[in-house]
């Protein structure tokens, strides 16, 4: 087994979409609550660095045990995130680019035998290694198409043109 070549270019590129995204932000439009009771944009790229940083940790379990269970991750309970949610935005996106180098390595660097490694979700099940990459990069795409639907509303005038349902 190896990893697919579309999952090895969303890993390697996928996050970079968010910079230009935020790029042209204030730090007050950042932090603006843009959808009643969501995250603001500042709160989600909080999220994402948290995320990656959490679900790195994950992978190393799995690598290092065998049956590793995961119950689903809460941000809000999370302290990484609360403190991640604290930084300026360019310390946010300088720690998602390196964290994302170490995950970039770590796949990149795992034979068939190693992606076939399963560690066990309490609400989805079983997944493979390979697999939990998968689950990872669509969990940040639903983070990144709500960036750009924030970033999207901050900056233009029609405020009525946009539905915007998410989790988070």
């Amino acid at each position: 087994m190896e990893l697919p070549e579309a999952t090895r270019i969303r890993l390697t590129s996928q996050h970079e979409l968010i910079e230009g995204m935020v790029a042209h932000l204030s730090e007050e439009q950042l932090n603006q609550e843009i959808f009643p009771g969501k995250w603001t944009v500042h709160q989600q790229l909080a999220h994402l660095v948290s995320y990656q940083e959490m679900f790195y940790e994950r992978v190393q379990t799995i690598m290092k045990s065998f049956n590793a269970v995961f119950s689903p991750y809460v941000a809000d309970e999370d302290e990484a995130f609360l403190a991640a949610a604290k930084l300026p935005i360019h310390e946010l996106l300088i720690s998602l680019h390196q964290m994302r180098e170490t995950l970039i390595k770590f796949y990149f660097g795992l034979n068939s035998g190693e992606l076939i490694r399963k560690g066990r979700h309490t609400r989805l099940g079983n997944f493979s290694i390979a697999l939990w990459a998968e689950f990872f990069l669509l969990h940040e795409a639903h983070h990144i198409y709500s960036i750009f639907l924030m970033s999207h509303q901050l900056t233009t005038s029609s405020t009525s043109n946009l539905k915007f349902d998410q989790n988070r």
